[in-house]
């Protein structure tokens, strides 16, 4: 007799942002939500970056996501708090140069100038608002940017190696700048809008090589240069520059 076999359906993901205020009242930035058709609990955490992020259902109301991070309001702004401490082994002070395409943009504090924002004029970073947030905004800031930024330049590069352009997952990791799901979604550090443009493509070259070779051998090697022929001297720099944009 023969058996029928039943196929799961596939995973669906997707991602939307909850203002951090609503849970933590004068608290700029958001909390990322991220659903799965494959979750049902509900879990928070907060990422190295100070990122908070709500793994939850796909289909629940967002009231019940709301609700579950008021219960664990507390907690949330115990650990929001830690991580803004660890961030502070960078000096965030008047005139700190902040990692940006390979150069630096300066920091210019306004903590006593009204609402809370962040904005960019010329190569000079403007903060209002209160110093206990700082590290947390300028990164939330950076990740903005990030996300629009990498989107463009993984277009590209799919596009130069005949490629359909994958999904893109922005990281957080500390120790890696990308890599890629059994799914084949494309993750890649949020930091790398802090290196040179050709270093961040190589990167992404290096895992756009990974659907052809799913491992580190000759081969693998071989699609990198097809793909990225300067590829020794990018990951070089790379390393030597790496340590530093892992401050923030």
């Amino acid at each position: 007799m023969r058996r029928l076999v039943r196929r799961r359906a596939p995973v669906v993901r997707r991602e939307e942002s909850l203002p951090l205020g609503r849970v933590l009242a004068g608290l700029e930035g958001d909390i990322l939500v991220k659903r799965s058709s494959a979750r049902r609990t509900l879990a928070l955490r907060v990422a190295e970056g100070g990122q908070a992020i709500v793994n939850a259902p796909l289909q629940l109301p967002l009231a019940r996501v709301e609700a579950f991070l008021a219960l664990h309001r507390a907690w949330l702004a115990e650990h929001l708090g830690r991580s803004q401490r660890q961030a502070r082994s960078f000096a965030w002070e008047d005139g700190a140069r902040l990692p940006w395409q390979g150069g630096h943009l300066t920091l210019v504090l306004e903590p006593g100038s009204g609402r809370p924002e962040v904005r960019l004029e010329g190569d000079r970073l403007h903060c209002a608002g209160p110093l206990e947030t700082l590290a947390a905004r300028v990164v939330h800031w950076y990740r903005r940017q990030a996300r629009a930024w990498l989107a463009g330049r993984l277009a590209h590069q799919a596009t130069l190696a005949g490629r359909p352009l994958p999904p893109l997952r922005l990281s957080d990791a500390r120790t890696r700048w990308g890599s890629l799901s059994p799914s084949g979604v494309v993750s890649l550090n949020w930091r790398l809008l802090k290196v040179a443009p050709a270093l961040a493509d190589y990167v992404i070259c290096h895992e756009l090589a990974h659907f052809r070779q799913r491992n580190h051998s000759p081969a693998f090697w071989a699609e990198v240069a097809r793909l990225y022929p300067d590829w020794r001297e990018a990951r070089r720099r790379l390393r030597e520059q790496g340590a530093g944009c892992f401050l923030f």
